[in-house]
């Protein structure tokens, strides 16, 4: 039988142990810097030990900007030659700005597909609970969001910031999110094109990775969609990973996974 898991405020403590298990770039501080807009939890088991962890934030962007690429289409057409194309456009924006976002989404590296479901499951709840019991903030959206990450090959790299990002930046990302933390990305923003950008003119790996979430997100992506998160056509700047969302009173309590029968 599964042990049981149980959701809790994170502690300064469990931060050695959390440390490994998150992306460059992800916020570290505990506890979290202002109880108001944001709050750390964590998954634990037995002897109270953490299994996997997330971080809500009530309300973004209204401090430091954020940016996503909208993912959308521009149609060519001169119907007298008969000509009709159908191209796909990338265009920088600040969209989601105020709304919550479930962030920092992480677990133990050993945790199989099951496991980690099991303790995904109740976190995720535990994080819609807190949304639907506290108060809107100034400036919210009643959206949720969450990013996926994007693919990468199998060096770390990914095909969608190697043909978009780096001819205007051609730093290190994780380097540089490894440095900047959480604010990396706004600042890396201030490089990248204001026009739309067609993604006939990126490099079949950077337009096949458009929307794509790395596959080891498998069952993160199945809860947050049994959550009611769907994706909207926003993709992260860095990887191109699909942001998905869901107006808050649109969201639906995962269920608890089943275990599986014994063998």
């Amino acid at each position: 039988m599964s042990p049981r898991v149980h959701v809790r405020a994170a502690r300064a403590a469990d931060l050695p142990l959390l440390q490994p298990w998150l992306r460059p770039g992800a916020a570290r501080a505990l506890p979290a810097a202002d109880a108001r807009t944001e709050a750390w939890l964590v998954a634990a088991g037995a002897g109270d030990q953490p299994l996997a962890c997330l971080r809500l934030r009530h309300v973004i962007g209204l401090d430091l900007p954020r940016h996503w690429y909208h993912a959308g289409w521009v149609v060519h057409a001169a119907p007298e030659l008969g000509l009709f194309q159908r191209l796909q456009t990338l265009q920088l924006g600040n969209d989601l700005t105020g709304a919550s976002e479930l962030a920092d989404i992480a677990w133990q590296p050993m945790l199989d597909r099951a496991g980690q479901a099991r303790v995904l499951a109740p976190l995720l709840r535990g994080a819609i609970a807190m949304l639907r019991g506290g108060m809107p903030l100034p400036g919210a959206l009643p959206l949720l969001i969450a990013e996926l990450p994007g693919r990468r090959d199998a060096d770390g790299r990914s095909p969608f910031w190697q043909g978009l990002g780096r001819p205007f930046h051609d730093g290190d990302p994780a380097q540089a999110a490894q440095q900047l933390g959480p604010a990396w990305r706004s600042h890396v923003a201030a490089l990248m094109p204001r026009q739309p950008v067609y993604a006939a003119f990126l490099p079949p790996g950077a337009q096949a990775a458009i929307g794509q979430a790395d596959p080891a997100q498998a069952v993160l992506a199945d809860l947050l969609g049994a959550a009611g998160l769907r994706p909207d056509g926003h993709v992260t700047i860095d990887d191109g990973g699909p942001v998905l969302t869901a107006p808050l009173q649109a969201l639906v309590p995962p269920p608890t996974p089943t275990a599986p029968p014994p063998a």
